[in-house]
Formats: C-alpha cells, structure tokens, sequence
C-alpha cells in the first residue's frame, strides 16, 4: 500500500519549523504587552476568526487548540497589509453570517456549537456542497489553510508536533507512529 495523502501532509507538516517561529506575524502577537490589539478585522470578525480556529483546531489534552497558538491574531497580522487577502477573509467572514442569519437569525460565533459544526459540514466537502454553497466551501478551505499554517508555526503547534530543532541524526526513521496517528484525529476529512 502506498503512501496517502494524510501521511505526506503529516509529513510536510514535520519538517523544520524553526524558521517558521520567527515569522513576524507570530513574533509581533507575542511581543504584544496586554491584550492583542487588533491591526485589521473589527470585533465581530476576529471573534468569529478565534470561533473558527478552535473548531478546525480544537484543544486537546496535548496542546491548546487554533485560538490559543494565537491563529487569529496570525490571520490578522498577515491580512493588515493584503488587500487580497483581507477581501477573501472578509467577503467569507460575510457570506458565513449572513448565511447563519438567514437559518438561525444570529451571526455565526452567536450560535449553537451544533449549528456552527452543521453549518461547517456543508461547506467543508466540494463535492457534497451544492452550487450555493460555493462561497462557503472556498472560505472555510482558506481559513483551514491559514488557521494550519498559524497553528504549526506557532509554538504551540511545534510543541504540539513533538519537534524538538535541528539535530544531527544517524538515519531518520520517518515520523513517530504516536504523531502520525494526533495528527490524523485532527483532521477534518
């Protein structure tokens, strides 16, 4: 049997993250003295942004989830200079609102954890969405990503992946079973 998907993810996810500490995004929200202090997203973005992290990140006995690695503040450092991106962020921050208005009649971080994990069903599969849904599936695959990168460059995820810097080792047996198997109860799909 060969090699899946998940593992070569796994894989990827294990490499030197070293580098990815001293990214400047995870350096100024740990510089912060007090609370973070918000660079783009208004009040009710970034509460929906933390909401989300921790449902695709969620905390476990290991580690914090997405919104303690600080993946909001992340995505919000990095949106602060990108016009692009603040639109993908912000356009599907919308859609997710106004598509949990018009079911629920509340924004999405107001609701239910049952109706936000139903609303997050329906847009994590392409190929089960219908048409509709488009936007939402686009989003919620952009916030996976971002909300991944933040949390495995952050130290909590490195300390999460069991990394412990670069060594100089004889011959490198792949990555431990017990990572392997974390990671893969993480994952969404």
């Amino acid at each position: 049997m060969g090699t899946t998907r998940r593992e070569v993810l796994v894989q990827i996810a294990m490499t030197p993250l070293a580098a990815a500490q001293s990214h400047p995004a995870h350096k100024a929200s740990a510089k912060a003295a007090g609370p973070y202090k918000r660079r783009f997203f208004g009040e009710p973005e970034f509460k929906t942004l933390q909401v989300l992290s921790d449902l695709i990140i969620p905390p476990d006995e290991k580690s914090g989830g997405g919104m303690a690695a600080g993946t909001a503040e992340f995505i919000d450092v990095m949106a602060a200079d990108d016009k692009k991106l603040q639109a993908e962020f912000t356009g599907g921050l919308a859609w997710l609102d106004r598509e949990m208005q018009g079911r629920h009649g509340k924004a999405f971080r107001e609701c239910t954890a049952a109706q936000q994990k139903e609303m997050l069903d329906r847009i994590a599969w392409r190929d089960k969405a219908g048409p509709e849904m488009e936007p939402g599936v686009r989003f919620l695959a952009l916030m996976r990503g971002w909300t991944v990168d933040a949390f495995y460059s952050s130290k909590m995820g490195v300390d999460d992946l069991g990394y412990v810097g670069n060594t100089a080792v004889a011959e490198f047996g792949g990555c431990p079973e017990e990572v392997t198997r974390k990671l893969l109860e993480k994952s969404p799909a």
